[in-house]
């Protein structure tokens, strides 16, 4: 059976919106900002993922990393990923199974909370 190289297609496709979000930064004023952020006064989990993506549009990645500094860690494992996802489908791997343990599901979380306490802390 031919294996899909999904994850390096999904590479591929978040490299091409994170171009076309580095040519849209003119007009990225005018988005309307978060939502979250506009009711509670505090800045939500993703917050800045915008300006993080437009920054990496535009190959500016320090600013990339002031403003997301997951986003831009994906950014730089995407390639690897691409090229591991690459070399599974060219072999005829499978996908190796998820991890489905509870301590995983609790450290996406814990992933997660940290990021959020990281942007409220900046004051992003």
């Amino acid at each position: 059976m031919k294996r899909i190289p999904w994850v390096a297609l999904g590479a591929l496709l978040a490299g091409l919106g994170v171009r076309v979000a580095g040519l849209l930064q003119p007009v990225s004023e005018l988005l309307p900002g978060c939502a979250f952020k506009r009711l509670t006064g505090f800045a939500c989990a993703t917050c800045g993922l915008t300006r993080s993506m437009v920054a990496l549009g535009q190959g500016d990645w320090r600013a990339a990393f002031h403003w997301y500094p997951a986003a831009a860690a994906l950014a730089l494992l995407l390639p690897l990923l691409a090229i591991w996802d690459l070399r599974r489908a060219w072999r005829g791997d499978a996908y190796p199974a998820l991890p489905d343990t509870r301590a995983a599901r609790v450290s996406a979380w814990l992933i997660l909370l940290g990021i959020w306490v990281l942007q409220m802390a900046r004051g992003i």
